[in-house]
Order: structure tokens, then sequence, then C-alpha cells
């Protein structure tokens, strides 16, 4: 059966091949993906890095897929890990601005491929992992077979936001995307919504990044819970 993993993207930094968080994250990720190819003897593993332009630096071009590709790239170029790494796909899904929209993206790819049926394995940050399940089932039917791992890797303020508050996003964020799920118009809405999202980041400025984040889904949350 193919095997796929999904790599989902949280922010373009300024620098990715310095910036500890993703440094982090993409190498517990590769471990994970290393150790399942070679302990399962998997054949040119499919890997989409999920991932759309959240780029606050200007000019904005920069997308979060092609950014952990690049960091990415490092890990399966080692001299040593060549002979295993060199049938390794590794695929940009570039237009997310969500956690819903790297489900829906990813899945169109995967369907493109012809793949029918497949173990999927998807990284994502800790906090979004009860999201992911949910979401997992709802978008990907029986025939494929998910497992959700998430890793810890934010050492960023917003890591240590208050705990309710992060909950209550959570919540709101998982509600509005079955909203999202009902109609294409509800989709539209929810495309429309993340993207306002990343423009008003880039508006205010990443220097107070963790208030930036909490006043404006705070401002959101009513909203979402409307849904």
């Amino acid at each position: 059966m193919k095997s796929v993993f999904l790599i989902f993207g949280y922010g373009v930094p300024k620098d990715i091949l310095k910036d500890e968080n993703y440094k982090f994250y993409l190498k517990m990720v590769f471990n994970k993906i290393y150790d399942l190819v070679t302990k399962d003897n998997i054949d040119g593993p499919l890997i989409i890095f999920s991932g759309g332009k959240t780029d606050c630096f200007k000019p904005y071009k920069r997308n979060e897929a092609d950014e952990m590709i690049k960091f990415f790239k490092t890990l399966t170029k080692r001299a040593l890990l060549r002979k295993v790494t060199k049938d390794w796909l590794l695929i940009p899904e570039k237009k997310s601005f969500s956690t819903l929209e790297n489900f829906l993206n990813c899945k169109d790819i995967i369907l493109k491929r012809k793949i029918k049926k497949a173990n999927l394995y998807i990284f994502c940050e800790q906090t979004r992992e009860k999201r992911a399940k949910i979401l997992t089932k709802k978008v990907f039917n029986k025939s494929y077979y998910p497992v959700i791992i998430s890793i810890d890797f934010d050492n960023s303020p917003n890591r240590y936001l208050d705990l309710k508050f992060i909950i209550k996003k959570e919540q709101a964020e998982l509600k509005h995307s079955l909203w999202a799920l009902r109609s294409p118009k509800n989709l539209k809405k929810h495309y429309e919504l993340f993207k306002e999202k990343i423009e008003h980041f880039r508006k205010v400025g990443l220097d107070k990044h963790p208030d930036v984040i909490k006043k404006w889904w705070k401002e959101k949350l009513k909203e979402l819970e409307k849904k």
C-alpha cells in the first residue's frame, strides 16, 4: 500500500535555515519518516509539504511549502542518508491558509495522483492534534488509514499563551471548519477569514506577534462561535 506523509506548515520565518522552531519540527518529522521508511521498507514515499503564502516579510512572496522543502532537502542530502532518501518525492502544496485547507488541498494532490488507497501520516503542532483527528475523518474516506503525529516544537511566546484561550481558539476553529465543509459558499468564507488574518498580521507587524494573535482571535471568537 502507498504511504503518504503530510507535513503542515506554520508561517514563514525570516530565515528557515536558522529558525529554531522549524528546524526542530522538521528534524523530528524527518527522523519519524526515516524510521517508518526503513522499518516498513517503504519505496518512493510521497511527502507533501502544505502551506501557502503566509509570508509577513516584504515583499510577501514566499510560501510555507517551498520554505519547508528548502530546509528538508538539507536533511535528505546528507551523504550518509542518500541511499535511503534518494527516491523520496517532495511535493509542495502552496495554497493553504488554514488547517482545513491543508487537508483539502493535500487530498486534491493525492487524488490527482490517482492514489485511491494509502497509509496517511499527518504531522501537526501538538495543540492542533484533536482538531486534526476530527478533520481527517471528515475529509478522507475509509480507503485511507490516517495516523496523526503531533509534535510539541514551538518554543516561541505563542506556545505559552493562556491554556484556556488556546483551548477556546481550537474549539472555535474546529467548529468553523466543520461549518465550512457544509457548502462551497461556507468554504469560501473560511478562506477569506484566514486570508484576512494574514493581511492583518502583515499590517500590524510581527514584533508584537503573540499579542497580535491573541487580540485578533479574541475579536473573531464570538463571530466563529455563532456558526
